[in-house]
């Protein structure tokens, strides 16, 4: 079978975990039989990375919704359109009609009316606009990554044939759980610009933070935008920069607390990593951690939660506990296995 990925940017170039994504489902493809190409934005000159093969047009992202005849000339030679949400999304629904192409959807990001917080009140009203237009299409599924954004696409108006929800896997094997201490762990990269800062709610946990100025809070990340809240954050805020590898898995294991209070997440990947490492959560985000979801944009919820389980610190080991448990079960072969049985029946 034939796969035409098409993804406004693929590595080399990242700009969040959406690009490691997509690699991995294209390379997992591959090694299942299947030929795949990826289209996307770039350096037409790079023409693989890692084995995979790419169709990169020199264009900025945010004009893709003008590659129609670029999409149709590549889908021709394709069984089915593995297309994800953003800039690509309509043309590419648009191709598969046209040549009668299945086209499957993944959701890498949904905002719905949380546009507003991230980009503004005019500008974003037109970005949750042309979102609404683009995933209320009749996709042949669409396929999103917690129940969060599952939620946020319902009250879209789905009208794709099938619609599932798939987890993305981990390495579990690469995260451990240590002894924990009364610290309260964020993890995540802030772009250039403040919207990111605001799409991770990272306001309202410095909120949290200045009500409770005897615990400790771990910011991890780089980028200008946590530059920029570092200078309005409360002391017992501590910014740790970019942390990898052994670094980062260290300070995972020693947090009792993991808190992402976003708007929205694609799929949450740090709250996966933070139930591997046997943290309890105080998430906005519903991965299927076995801890209370907390609200959007609520800063004495977020300061409340984190008291109660300092307060309760056997039971935030417990729950820590059962969230590595339940990490074990988020796994790339079942992840394998979903793509590759959904794209042999809907060929």
């Amino acid at each position: 079978m034939k796969v035409l990925i098409t993804h406004e940017i693929f590595p080399p170039e990242f700009k969040g975990g959406g690009e490691f994504l997509m690699l991995k489902i294209a390379k997992l493809l591959v090694k299942n039989g299947f030929s795949v190409k990826v289209l996307t934005s770039g350096n037409p000159k790079i023409k693989f990375y890692e084995g995979i093969e790419t169709i990169r047009i020199p264009i900025n992202r945010y004009a893709m919704n003008l590659t129609l005849p670029i999409i149709l000339k590549h889908t021709s030679w394709a069984d089915l359109i593995l297309t994800t949400s953003g800039n690509f999304c309509f043309p590419s629904w648009v191709a598969g009609k046209i040549l009668k192409k299945p086209v499957v959807c993944y959701v890498n990001h949904i905002l719905g009316p949380y546009w507003k917080d991230v980009r503004g009140p005019i500008l974003g009203r037109i970005f949750e606009f042309f979102e609404k237009i683009f995933l209320s299409r009749d996709f042949d599924a669409i396929i999103f990554q917690n129940n969060s954004a599952l939620a946020l696409g319902k009250r879209i108006g789905l009208k794709a044939k099938k619609i599932f929800l798939v987890h993305p896997g981990i390495d579990f094997k690469k995260f451990k759980t240590g002894k924990k201490e009364n610290v309260v762990l964020f993890v995540g990269s802030v772009s250039m610009d403040d919207s990111l800062v605001r799409l991770k709610g990272l306001k309202y946990l410095v909120d949290a933070a200045r009500m409770l100025p005897n615990i400790k809070f771990i910011i991890v990340g780089g980028g200008l935008g946590l530059e920029k809240l570092k200078k309005i954050s409360p002391k017992n805020v501590i910014f740790k920069g970019v942390l990898k590898g052994k670094a980062l898995t260290e300070v995972y294991s020693k947090s009792l607390i993991f808190c992402l209070p976003s708007l929205s997440e694609g799929f949450g990947l740090s709250i996966l990593e933070a139930m591997a490492s046997g943290c309890a959560i105080v998430s906005s985000i519903d991965i299927g951690q076995a801890d209370k979801i907390i609200e959007r944009k609520n800063s004495e919820e977020i300061a409340e939660r984190i008291v109660y389980l300092l307060d309760n610190k056997k039971f935030a080991i417990q729950i820590g506990r059962k969230n590595r448990n339940l990490a074990k079960g988020y796994n790339w072969k079942r992840f394998e296995k979903f793509f590759v049985n959904l794209f042999k029946s809907i060929s």
